[in-house]
């Protein structure tokens, strides 16, 4: 189907509504307070907190602004959210907080995410994370740039810019300790985080294991494109992660290339 929304016109016009949602987020660092969803099981799924509730208003007041017509799928359930069809042909994507206990608890990194899919292929994204202060944004087709802090963007490819593999929390402890092995330094970080990791100063790679049936949410398949589209290799966990979204895809390996993921792969055996 056809559409409304051009992809790089999409990322323009969300960039500085994004750094607005960063600057919102970092100001509320250890101020917020935490309001679990009680429909929610476990604390990383039923963590909330104002921080998450004031940075999604800011996006989507920006997004109904300028894209009135697309559907939406997010986090929260705050005001705006209920002013956007409930079907389009663009999809737009938004987690305001991906890893708000990261947050709540500063123990480890968490990313700010907005995306927009089409028939269930992302088209184009924005990936904050803001305690390294950088800002990816992507376009299938178009590459993939980086801004740190208030620098121009400018492109970037995936590389192994340092030691650290980020890893979801409650990792398999034998998992854990083959990491610990290879000599990988373990950072725990959020979804987002995780699949960005080859663009990410002193990251190699990303590794993240669902304990879920229903798998990677499409969170996962917006910062995905960003690696891929910077040249770098996005799997599954045991073998090729799809093009499309789909239920019940248990993780992924983000790193520069097919032979280092291979290398993850062979961590999570025992």
């Amino acid at each position: 189907m056809s559409s409304a929304v051009d992809p790089r016109d999409f990322v323009l016009a969300m960039t500085i509504p994004v750094r607005q949602a960063v600057a919102a987020v970092r100001w509320l660092e250890g101020r917020v307070r935490n309001r679990p969803k009680a429909s929610e099981i476990g604390p990383e799924k039923a963590a909330l907190t104002d921080g998450d509730c004031v940075s999604q208003e800011i996006l989507l007041v920006a997004l109904q602004d300028r894209y009135p017509e697309v559907a939406l799928n997010v986090e929260e359930d705050t005001p705006t959210a209920t002013r956007f069809p409930g079907a389009a042909d663009d999809l737009v994507v938004i987690d305001p907080i991906d890893g708000t206990l990261r947050y709540l608890r500063g123990d480890g990194r968490y990313a700010i995410l907005v995306g927009l899919e089409r028939e269930g292929r992302v088209e184009a994204a924005l990936v904050a994370v803001p305690q390294l202060d950088v800002l990816i944004r992507s376009v299938r087709g178009g590459g993939t740039e980086i801004s740190r802090g208030t620098a121009p963007f400018e492109l970037v490819a995936a590389a192994d810019r340092g030691s650290e593999v980020y890893v979801s929390h409650g990792l398999d402890p034998g998992i854990e300790r083959r990491l610990d092995a290879s000599g990988a330094k373990r950072v725990t970080a959020a979804g987002a985080a995780i699949a960005c990791a080859p663009l990410l100063d002193d990251a190699c790679a990303g590794l993240r294991v669902m304990a879920t049936p229903e798998g990677l949410s499409r969170r996962a398949w917006v910062a995905a494109l960003a690696t891929l589209e910077a040249g770098g290799a996005v799997e599954g966990l045991a073998g090729a992660f799809p093009e499309r979204y789909r239920r019940g895809v248990p993780g992924l390996i983000a790193a520069r290339r097919a032979g280092a993921v291979a290398e993850l792969r062979g961590a999570l055996a025992p």
